[in-house]
């Protein structure tokens, strides 16, 4: 999953008696290498035409995030450009959708192609960072940053290859690319289109 483009973001909270606010500009989020399986069913209209329904599961850490902040404690202000390490991030989407997909039975060595549209629900918790004021006085501590959810429309590509033990099983590999829109996770927190790719190993059955 490459980094996520949000749109411009502000959150205010409280601490030991003290009001602050952030606010934030060219927010990116960024995530680890993370893992996927699906599974799905389908009808064929032919030997080489067949439309199926396919969900899934996804699942990345999120290491940090990079932004120009401006901060606010108390009523004093101060900006800065630079990147936060998250603790306990993470992204966990199930995407489900429905695709056309185009393959020839009858080779041995299959290669294949589909395109499909979908929703993908998404949930994504921003765990906690360490926030430091002590050159403030003001001591240190962690700040939550809470989940959040949204169900962005999903547009997919995949492609594979697969080798046919025989007419109607075969095993391969297929890679894809999950296009998401309008993922409004509420609270202001939207992002900008973004992709996930990804790679399965995938074992295929036909009757």
């Amino acid at each position: 999953m490459p980094n996520i483009g949000f749109q411009d973001y502000s959150v205010s909270f409280a601490f030991g008696g003290n009001t602050a606010s952030l606010g934030f500009s060219d927010l990116n989020v960024m995530t680890n290498l993370g893992y996927n399986f699906l599974g799905g069913v389908g009808y064929s209209f032919n030997d080489n035409l067949s439309l199926e329904l396919e969900a899934g599961f996804i699942s990345n850490a999120i290491s940090g995030y990079s932004a120009q902040a401006n901060a606010s404690l108390n009523g004093s202000s101060v900006s800065a450009t630079g990147t936060v390490t998250l603790s306990g991030a993470s992204i966990q989407q199930i995407p489900i959708c429905v695709n056309l997909v185009i393959i020839n039975p009858d080779l041995m060595i299959r290669p294949m192609v589909g395109i499909g549209f979908g929703v993908c629900p998404t949930t994504m918790d921003l765990g906690s960072y360490r926030l430091d004021l002590t050159s403030l006085g003001l001591g240190s501590g962690d700040v939550d940053l809470g989940s959040y959810s949204a169900t962005p429309f999903m547009f997919k590509l995949k492609a594979g290859m697969g080798y046919a033990f025989n007419k109607n099983c075969d095993i391969g590999l297929r890679v894809f690319a999950n296009i998401l829109t309008g993922s409004d996770f509420g609270e202001g927190l939207k992002t900008d289109v973004y992709t996930v790719v990804g790679l399965n190993g995938n074992l295929t059955f036909r009757f």
